[in-house]
């Protein structure tokens, strides 16, 4: 396995690379019990999969892998996580947590991911700004990229 968990110094715990992981390579398969939005508790790990679908947790590594505004990993495959760029040893495997939220009345949470470019807010994907949405859209769970198609959308 090319992947472990352990502490992060940002995000509590994290998934880090065991071994080099080159870019379009994949790197986790999300899995979980399929949910209803009435069936998501707010405190609880999930993840939008569909307008009103979400993946519960799994009780996996793919449970911890924290967000960031410059991820080095994205989706591609439906639930498929693949590295962005190469990755090396050692290095966290991150994601844009936005590129999975699509509710019009999630207020968003503070992002402290230390990025570079931080857009300093984890927000739904409608709300990014267009350019935002552009440069992401081929980075996000399936539903989302069918949805966001043009740079007019909104």
């Amino acid at each position: 396995m090319k992947i472990y968990v352990k502490d992060s110094a940002q995000h509590g715990r994290g998934v880090f690379a065991a071994a080099p992981i080159r870019a379009g390579e994949a790197i986790i398969q999300f899995t979980g019990a399929v949910l209803t939005r009435a069936e998501v508790r707010e405190d609880d790990y999930h993840l939008q999969i569909g307008d009103e679908l979400y993946m519960g947790a799994s009780g996996a590594a793919d449970d911890y892998v924290n967000h960031s505004c410059d991820p080095n990993s994205g989706f591609r495959d439906d639930l498929l996580l693949v590295a962005r760029r190469d990755i090396a040893p050692d290095e966290e495997i991150t994601w844009d947590y936005s590129t999975a939220i699509d509710e019009g009345n999630f207020a968003g949470f503070p992002c402290c991911c230390g990025a570079a470019h931080c857009r300093g807010r984890v927000q739904s994907f409608r709300h990014l700004d267009p350019a935002t949405r552009e440069r992401l859209r081929p980075w996000a769970l399936p539903f989302l990229r069918g949805m966001y198609l043009t740079r007019d959308d909104g």
